[in-house]
C-alpha cells in the first residue's frame, strides 16, 4: 500500500509536535538552537500538600491544593507520589484573602465590581538533598468578579478564578532558568 506524500508528511509533523511539547527552543554557543524540556530532568516525582490556610476563607487551600495537583499533571513531566516515595514535594500556606471593592453604584450603594486577592508562601524542595528548588513568599494573585446585577456572581467565581490563576502561576515558576 502506497502513501501519499502528503501523509507522509502529516505524519511527520504531527510526530514532531508530540516530541516537542512540553520542550522549548533555546539559543546554543555556536549558534543555532536546541530543543529541551521546560521543567528540571532531575526529578521524576512530586508530592503535594494540602496548603496551610491561614484564613477564615476554608475551601480556599483545598481548593488551591486540588488546582495545582490538576496543573502539574496537566503541564509537568512529573508523575504524583506520595511525601515518602516522592523525590520533590511542594507545600505552601495561604497567608491572606482580601475582597477589595473596586466600583460601587452610585443609586445604591453596592459594589459592582470586586478584586479577590489571596497571598501565599510556598516552596518547593528537593527531598532527597533538602534543597530548596524554588521558593515564593508573598506570591499573590488576584480575580475579578461582578456581585451586583445583572450579573450578580457570587463569592465563589472569584475564588475559583484566582485559584485557577494561582495554580498556574505556581507551575509556571516550576520551570527551568529561574
Amino acid at each position: 500500500m502506497r502513501v501519499p506524500i502528503h501523509g507522509l508528511l502529516s505524519i511527520a509533523i504531527a510526530a514532531a509536535a508530540l516530541a516537542s511539547a512540553g520542550c522549548e527552543s533555546a539559543p546554543v554557543a555556536g549558534g543555532g538552537y536546541e530543543m529541551r524540556n521546560r521543567f528540571p530532568a532531575e526529578y521524576r516525582t512530586i508530592a503535594i500538600t494540602l496548603f496551610k490556610n491561614d484564613t477564615y476563607d476554608r475551601p480556599l487551600s483545598g481548593e488551591l491544593t486540588e488546582a495545582i495537583i490538576k496543573e502539574v499533571q496537566a503541564v509537568t513531566p512529573y508523575h504524583l507520589s506520595s511525601e515518602a516515595r516522592a523525590d520533590t514535594i511542594l507545600r505552601g500556606t495561604v497567608r491572606s484573602r482580601t475582597l477589595r471593592e473596586l466600583s460601587k453604584s452610585r443609586s445604591t450603594g453596592l459594589s459592582e465590581e470586586v478584586q479577590y486577592e489571596v497571598v501565599i508562601d510556598w516552596e518547593w524542595v528537593d527531598q532527597r538533598t533538602g534543597k530548596v528548588i524554588v521558593a515564593r513568599n508573598g506570591f499573590s494573585g488576584s480575580a475579578l468578579f461582578v456581585p451586583s446585577r445583572p450579573s450578580s456572581e457570587p463569592t465563589e467565581i472569584g475564588r475559583l478564578a484566582v485559584v485557577q490563576n494561582l495554580s498556574t502561576d505556581i507551575v509556571a515558576n516550576m520551570q527551568g532558568n529561574w
